[in-house]
């Protein structure tokens, strides 16, 4: 009986994987364009990689610290895989090009 019940599972499991199919999604071309300056390059590339640079543009004007708090949140909350050096250019072109 156990051997029936577990073919006949073995059974399901490989039916179920051959109907699965891929399934892809287009999603819309990132709009914002962020100011120039050195880090731009690190912000666009890194920080695209888990969300629109509308976050980074919607965000409040601010100092330097809030920024480095925004970056550090990334890494240590959400698990943003920033290097040391990225982070700092990160903050750096932030605290730059979007303070108040």
């Amino acid at each position: 009986m156990l051997r029936l019940l577990l073919t006949m599972l073995l059974v399901m499991t490989v039916t179920t994987m051959a109907v699965a199919e891929t399934v892809s999604i287009t999603l819309p071309q990132d709009k914002v364009a962020l100011a120039p300056g050195p880090g731009a390059d690190a912000a666009q590339t890194q920080c695209a990689l888990c969300h629109s640079l509308d976050y980074i543009t919607m965000q409040p004007k601010g100092p330097a610290a809030q920024w480095q708090n925004v970056v550090t949140k990334m890494i240590k909350v959400f698990g943003a895989p920033l290097s040391d050096a990225d982070a700092r250019a990160i903050v750096g072109y932030l605290a730059t090009h979007y303070a108040p």
